[in-house]
This record gives structure tokens, sequence and C-alpha cells, in this order.
């Protein structure tokens, strides 16, 4: 991932729905299994499981077909935002990784100076989403209000690559580094002596 202003967009990967399949099929079999053994109590458990696997597995059925996010010039595009989230705003972010059958999403956590939470965008968010492991991303609550977390199923690039996280993490540095470089030059211009009159000061941007 080369660090460039340029856009840069991510679907993706069919982490979620694949391993959902799985999971549904063994939880289903284990049902099948106990209620042969009249285990009905347990086998009911694994046969509620199976199906809540197998509607995760349906419900992202289509995993990698819509562009999830998009590093702009100015801030970050989410699916499910009306704006960006400026770069300007970020104080820090932490792009994690897990893996495991229930563990099936990965995350963004990106952290937002308190002073400047007013300029996040509105998320079009829902529970039912995060119970069956959708893409989302939204603002936190509570303690942690001045937070916005995107979950997604492991990220692809526009070349179909999957994403290296550390890069992902190294790209997202650059660019607020950037940005806060831009807003503290604009706030607090540099003054040099002017080349058409040396006793009078104009300024200069970079």
């Amino acid at each position: 991932m080369k660090s460039t202003i340029t856009d840069i967009a991510f679907t993706e990967r069919r982490r979620v729905p694949v391993r959902a399949l799985l999971g549904g099929i063994v939880f289903l079999a284990m049902a099948i299994q106990g209620f042969r053994m009249e285990s009905n109590g347990i086998a009911t458990l694994l046969l509620v499981c199976s199906f809540w696997y197998l509607g995760m597995a349906w419900l992202n059925r289509n995993a990698g077909s819509q562009t999830l996010m998009i590093l702009k010039d100015n801030g970050i595009w989410f699916f499910n935002a009306d704006g960006l989230v400026p770069y300007t705003a970020i104080e820090a972010t932490e792009v994690e990784s897990y893996s495991g059958i229930v563990q099936m999403q990965l995350n963004t956590v990106i952290h937002i100076a308190a002073e400047k939470a007013d300029t996040l965008p509105n998320f079009d968010d829902s529970r039912w989403k995060i119970f069956f492991k959708m893409p989302s991303a939204r603002k936190g609550k509570g303690f942690r209000k001045h937070l916005v977390v995107f979950n997604y199923g492991g990220l692809r690039d526009e070349d179909g690559k999957n994403v290296d996280y550390d890069d992902l993490e190294d790209e997202l540095a650059y660019r607020i580094e950037k940005a806060h470089q831009k807003e503290h030059e604009l706030i607090n211009p540099v003054y040099v002596p002017s080349s058409s009159a040396n006793d009078a000061l104009s300024p200069v941007t970079h």
C-alpha cells in the first residue's frame, strides 16, 4: 500500500459467510446427534446455534459486493455514514485482528479528539447487524463516545488482494499526520521577510 493522498477503496472478504456456514453445518450435525442420543436440551441449544450461524451466513452472502471504506483526501468515508470522519479529528487508530469461529470479524478503532466529536457524521447502524456479524461503522456510547468502531470480516483492496493491516495502520497514520500538519500551518502560518519589501512580513505556505 503506497502512502499517497489518492483515494483508496476497500471491500470485504468472504470470511464471515464462509465461517458461519461451516459453523452452522457443524452445530447442525451435533444437534442431530444429540437428538439421536435423546439429549434433547443440549440438542435444542445446538440447533439454535446452528440456525444463528446459518442465518449469519445468509445475511452476509453478498460480502465483498460493496465498498465498505474509502480513505479520501480529507477523511475516511464509511458505507453507512452521511459524511466523512475528518483526519483532523482523529487522535489515534488501532487496527485490530483476531480469529476464531465466534470472533469472525476484525475491527478498526478510531480515537476522536473530544473537542472535535461534533465533526463526526451520523451513522446508520443497528444492533441486529452487530448480532449477525454484518459490517458496520458506528460511534461509541458512554465512556466510548469519543470512538468510531468499524467492524468487518476482513478487507480487500481495489486489486482484490487481502489487506496487510500493518500497512493499513501506516497509511492511516500518514494521512492523519499530513492533515494535522496542514491544519497547523493554516492556523499558525510561518512569516518570513517579503522579497518585495525587506522590512515587511508575508505568510509563507508549504
